[in-house]
């Protein structure tokens, strides 16, 4: 093998691993993207039934049933 075609594998191998790398950073910030959402909307939703039940409650109480 010569010298020219070592440095070309080499550069190959580099550029491959460099965008294994980039894939994964983007993989993971999208990841972190979803989770960030999902976790805002439950909380959201888990707020809201917190209110409704409360809600409740208070109409309950204030009919005496």
């Amino acid at each position: 093998m010569t010298r020219f075609a070592k440095s070309a594998a080499a550069l190959a191998l580099i550029a491959g691993l460099a965008a294994c790398s980039t894939e994964k950073v983007v993989d993971r910030s999208v990841d972190t993207g979803l989770f960030a959402t999902r976790t805002l909307v439950k909380t959201g939703v888990g707020a809201g039934k917190v209110v409704v039940k409360g809600g409740g409650a208070v109409v309950r109480r204030a009919s005496g049933n």
